[in-house]
């Protein structure tokens, strides 16, 4: 009993040691003291700093930095701060152009980096290596200066009433060291006077049986390494001659769900893939592999105009690329997928050996945390209803825009990029009116006309050095395809990167694919 005793006193004294120390990392922690530890067990304060208490020791260590109000408060505690969640097209253009001269600014986002999107496929073959279209947000947040802030972590939770977010941080999934119960999750709590809630879409399977446990999809950059990983797998598979041909067909079927700009551009560098690389490499297989296109409507890319339709369907029947249109999956299995012709109710058993999803997006999960917390107001299950003025209805201070978002305009980059730069505008607008009004809102009425979508036009590569453009001009639309559509798509990509870093880092990828070819080798 004298020995337990013993023990019990030197834990006790180390953690009371303990607390000194996270006094000095963070005043004001708050420790949570547990007696009579047989098993390693985490003490946790609220935002900075975790013990690890076992019978032997007592480590202490940094978690998330000081609170990130407190932290910006300290700096000009004269400015609201304003919370941009995510780090997508319409939050990245707010941080680019809002004013911090009139707000502490606060970036959240479990990614560190913006992502250029429409390049996204070509990253899938090669064609464009990922860290090319990947512009740190560091970079940007360091060009703006010191009033800016940005916590790599994911916001999980809301208190409209507090103001108040929840934010986690997650380890790495290649972190393997992380093993005890302290690794698990850190979290912390920032306060916000105005938030901008960014944090994009996410894949939509509506339910389809199946689909999430056998398909890939191409959102994130991450899937796109996936992809490109499964791709070379099943060629490699494919190669052996020990398989049967039947096999070997399958594994070199790819199927590709969804009809629009994401499925028509990933399947056009599919077959770039195949005719301009796999035919020097494997040239026994680059003749076998097969390409099919699934859409549930009646004609691909359904917001082109309809001579641009017709233009990429001739062009992929040229390509052999199979388009199935007016058809449904109704399962994916590992190896098949049962799909049905909408027409004559046909069901059909077809075998692949890889599956893309890309038919369609829903709003991240933060985005129902809100709507959760205003059922009343917030009754569409597709993300967060906002008005003309992009502002959240039934949440005051609080502003969304992007995919996130439930509004009259379509799912687009461009035009989440435009929102974010009217509210960047209109924000600015806000802190030049002197007038004592009830709300903010009131203010940005006055500073700002309601947000409008002006459309410059839509884009998409169809393969073969070939590509669609339907531009706007003088109250008409003019449509152009072919390989010039394609230099002007590509000029396009190389003016909207975010940075000359990421504009030359693409150039330079084109030009090496151009004289040396695609790189096919994965990690």
């Amino acid at each position: 009993m004298s020995v337990c005793r013993a023990k019990n006193v030197t834990v006790q004294r180390s953690v009371r040691a303990a607390t000194l120390s996270l006094h000095k990392i963070s005043a004001g922690a708050r420790i949570v003291q547990r007696q009579h530890l047989s098993q390693p067990a985490v003490i946790t304060t609220n935002t900075t700093a975790r013990v690890l208490v076992s019978s032997n020791s007592v480590r202490t260590y940094a978690s998330i930095a000081p609170a990130a109000s407190a932290s910006i408060a300290a700096n000009s505690p004269n400015k609201k701060t304003l919370v941009l969640l995510g780090t997508g097209w319409g939050s990245t253009t707010i941080l680019k152009n809002i004013d911090t001269r009139h707000f502490n600014v606060v970036v959240v986002s479990p990614r560190n980096y913006f992502l250029f999107t429409p390049l996204l496929p070509s990253c899938t073959v090669g064609t464009t290596e990922n860290i090319s279209i990947m512009e740190p947000i560091r970079h940007i947040v360091g060009r703006r200066g010191k009033d800016i802030r940005f916590y790599e972590a994911e916001c999980t939770d809301i208190d409209t009433k507090n103001k108040e977010l929840v934010l986690e941080r997650r380890p790495s999934e290649n972190d393997t060291s992380l093993k005890t119960q302290e690794a698990t999750l850190s979290k912390t709590r920032i306060n916000y006077d105005y938030l901008v809630v960014g944090v994009g879409g996410t894949y939509n399977t509506f339910g389809t049986p199946g689909v999430q446990e056998n398909a890939l999809f191409l959102k994130e950059m991450g899937d796109a390494s996936k992809i490109r990983r499964r791709l070379m797998e099943t060629i490699e598979k494919a190669s052996f001659d020990g398989i049967s041909e039947e096999e070997r067909d399958r594994l070199l079927h790819i199927v590709v769900v969804g009809g629009g700009p994401t499925g028509v551009e990933f399947s056009g560098e599919l077959h770039d893939l195949a005719v301009e690389d796999l035919a020097k490499w494997v040239p026994h297989l680059a003749k076998r592999l097969k390409i099919t296109l699934i859409e549930a409507l009646p004609t691909v890319l359904p917001s082109f105009d309809k001579k641009l339709i017709d233009y990429t369907q001739q062009t992929f029947q040229k390509n052999s690329i199979h388009l199935m249109t007016n058809t449904t999956v109704k399962s994916v299995e590992k190896e098949s997928l049962k799909v049905r012709d909408t027409n004559s109710g046909i069901e059909t058993d077809i075998a692949y050996g890889t599956i893309v999803w890309a038919a369609g997006i829903r709003a991240r999960e933060f985005a129902h945390t809100l709507r959760a917390k205003m059922p009343d107001v917030q009754t569409n299950h597709r993300g967060l209803i906002i008005d003309d003025y992009l502002r959240v209805q039934g949440a005051p201070d609080i502003w969304a825009l992007g995919d996130c978002t439930v509004s009259k305009n379509a799912p687009l980059a461009q035009v989440a990029s435009q929102q974010g730069k009217w509210l960047a505008k209109a924000l600015n607008g806000m802190t030049k009116d002197s007038t004592q009004l009830s709300d903010v809102h009131s203010h940005i009425e006055r500073a700002a006309k309601p947000f409008v979508y002006s459309s410059r036009g839509s884009l998409a590569y169809i393969g073969g050095e070939r590509a669609i453009a339907e531009i706007p001009l003088l109250n008409r639309s003019i449509t152009a395809g072919g390989p010039f559509a394609s230099l002007f798509w590509k000029s396009y990509c190389l003016w909207e990167l975010f940075s000359v870093r990421s504009s030359m880092s693409v150039a330079t990828d084109w030009a090496k694919r151009a004289v040396f070819g695609r790189s096919i080798s994965v990690d």
